[in-house]
């Protein structure tokens, strides 16, 4: 994970430093008796310097300046150059407990403009801050929303009527597919995009390892050397730190393996060339993020894929009822939406894995269950695993994808 940028440190006034000394009081270099009655003579004392003492003041403290509010946040705030996510990437990611002075709000209040004590200015999201003023004495600012993202490099087609067909996918993903094929993306090249449940999880381990047993399945096995390359590989936008804001945001980036900034999905696509993105995301942003801004956050993430001609495959996450079950019914609606919405592949996970033992989700209460064993066996490990019904099902995902594009 890479690391947050370090922000400016506050000027600090220098203090100026007086040394006091004590200078020595002179004794005489030899000392005569006095007429005493003994006739022991007394011997010269040896005279002894008083040494000199460094008084050091202490510095005093600079107080942290209050602001109108403060980022409240968990894990920060994205500081953007305008009121909506669309506007990435964004600027910096701000600290929780960072001071903020407020400048001016979106008509709705639901962006206020920001500027920090070191300088920075730009837009944040009202539900990750914490305000001490009203915001109605704040100016309204309007700044017109970007209406794709850039660069785009196909020409996303428009949504037609026609719903999907069944056991096949829509022509707006297979002509997006297209675009990005006659661009340089891979058609037997697929990308992964999401959390720790994608990048700690041995997520498609099995078919890159070969360590399998197909069974009634057996008709997937061309789809699994067709898109061989991709199981096992590493994939630069997905990893246990990220969340759906993290994807879009260049602070998140590898800097080794990724442009200035370059957010992790674009340097996923650029890198990699896929002609699909299997994106699960959710699980970590219920927990962070309000409905509203998962769906935007969501629909950036899709937009920006298709704008790369690629086809983007959302997928649906389980969860327990003892674990943000509310949200969790509200977040995969979300997803569900937006591919409805869109017309691009959606894998529903969530309500197939509520048959199996703790609806497929492990004793930690966030990652997919798994057994032990890294050997795979269908028709079995299915009906009672989460990990091997997501990989069964995103191999018939896969499969249906490469038969529709033909």
């Amino acid at each position: 994970m890479s690391q947050l940028p370090t922000l400016a440190a506050l000027p600090v006034t220098p203090i100026t430093t007086e040394t006091a000394t004590l200078s020595p009081t002179p004794l005489p270099a030899t000392w005569t008796p006095t007429d005493t009655p003994t006739t022991t003579p007394t011997s010269t004392p040896t005279v002894t310097h008083t040494p000199t003492i460094t008084l050091t003041p202490t510095a005093s403290l600079t107080a942290t300046p209050m602001g109108d509010a403060r980022v409240s946040g968990e894990k920060g705030v994205n500081l953007r150059t305008g009121p909506s996510t669309r506007f990435t990437p964004a600027i910096a990611l701000l600290e929780t407990d960072l001071e903020l002075i407020l400048t001016a709000r979106t008509a709705n209040s639901q962006w206020f403009e920001v500027q920090t004590f070191d300088g920075r200015t730009g837009w944040v999201y009202s539900d990750l801050i914490e305000l001490r003023i009203d915001p109605d004495n704040l100016a309204v600012r309007n700044i017109a929303t970007p209406t794709s993202p850039a660069p785009a490099i196909v020409d996303i087609p428009p949504i037609d009527d026609a719903p999907p067909v069944a056991g096949s996918i829509s022509q707006r993903a297979i002509q997006i597919y297209r675009q990005g094929i006659q661009r340089g993306n891979n058609p037997a090249a697929f990308s992964k995009v999401g959390d720790s449940i994608t990048a700690n999880q041995p997520f498609l381990a099995a078919f890159a390892s070969g360590k399998y047993d197909l069974a009634s399945y057996g008709y997937l096995q061309s789809t699994i050397e067709y898109y061989q390359a991709s199981f096992g590989r590493t994939s630069l936008a997905a990893s246990n730190a990220f969340n759906a804001a993290a994807v879009l945001s260049s602070i998140w980036a590898d800097p080794n393996a990724c442009q200035p900034n370059e957010s992790p999905l674009e340097c996923e696509f650029r890198i990699h060339r896929p002609s699909i993105a299997i994106i699960m995301l959710g699980s970590v942003d219920m927990q962070l993020y309000s409905d509203t801004e998962f769906e935007a956050y969501m629909t950036d993430i899709v937009q920006q894929t298709m704008s790369a001609g690629v086809i983007p495959v959302l997928t649906t996450f389980p969860n327990r009822e003892d674990f943000h079950w509310h949200e969790s019914v509200v977040f995969n609606d979300i997803l569900r939406r937006i591919a409805s919405n869109e017309q691009m592949p959606l894998i529903e996970l969530r309500d197939p894995a509520l048959a199996l033992p703790d609806n497929g989700v492990g004793p930690d209460k966030f990652h997919l269950s798994q057994k032990d064993s890294d050997q795979m066996i269908l028709n079995l490990d299915e009906h009672q695993w989460g990990l091997t019904l997501r990989d069964l099902l995103t191999l018939q995902m896969l499969d249906t994808i490469r038969r529709s594009v033909g």
